[in-house]
């Protein structure tokens, strides 16, 4: 008889909120700004709260109902105060226990890393003004993605063309992904949440570029 049940354990990349101050009207602002420059990046988005610092001041009720009227979903908390642990298990979210929010996997000669697969959507064609375009996995585009369009993947996004709209990568926290395409002149670019928006053309403007996130910063870099 076959288990109704199989438990594996993985590693699912979330997306970790950190806070600089105790100001809950300053983050719901600042939460709004963020939405109305990538909607996209905010729908249904797993989220950590991380309460270290100047966030042991801050209610958590408050805090998963801002969170839930952006449109993310908080699932747990990290360095949480005692009171905060109460009120995190009284929402259901997961106590993450202390730490930094990004933990080096540590390997050895000995240790192989195993990098899991990821699927790959293939679109053919421009993704014309308007029109968005998403994948769980990575995204080739062969075409160009015009002004207005959004094109969004969990993994990577290459673009053979030339990149005008909107490009997110590692919409459910995957820091390793990457955007790359061979003409750049985009309106906003995202890796793993990190994003910059371009209100004038870019430094690297008609090169082709590949960006990739380091150490919490986007890197943009001419190839």
């Amino acid at each position: 008889m076959s288990n109704a049940v199989v438990l594996k354990a993985g590693l699912v990349p979330l997306t970790t909120l950190s806070f600089s101050a105790a100001d809950i009207d300053s983050i719901q602002q600042e939460l709004a700004t963020k939405k109305a420059e990538a909607p996209a990046l905010f729908q249904n988005l797993p989220c950590v709260l991380d309460l270290s610092d100047a966030a042991q001041m801050l209610d958590v009720n408050a805090l998963h109902t801002l969170c839930r009227d952006a449109g993310m979903l908080p699932v747990g908390v990290r360095n949480a105060s005692e009171i905060q642990r109460q009120q995190a298990s009284e929402l259901g979210l997961a106590d993450l226990g202390k730490g930094n929010a990004r933990q080096a996997v540590k390997t050895s000669e000995n240790t192989a890393t195993e990098t899991p697969q990821r699927s790959v959507k293939v679109h053919t064609g421009n993704v014309r003004s308007g029109q968005q375009l998403y994948t769980d996995g990575d995204l080739i585009i062969l075409g160009m993605v015009s002004n207005g369009a959004e094109v969004l993947a969990t993994g990577d996004i290459h673009i053979f063309g030339a990149l005008r709209g909107r490009a997110l990568a590692g919409v459910k926290g995957d820091e390793q992904a990457v955007i790359a395409c061979q003409q750049f002149d985009a309106e906003l670019v995202s890796v793993a949440g990190q994003y910059r928006l371009f209100e004038a053309a870019p430094e690297d403007h008609q090169k082709a570029v590949v960006i990739s996130l380091a150490e919490g910063n986007l890197n943009i870099t001419s190839v």
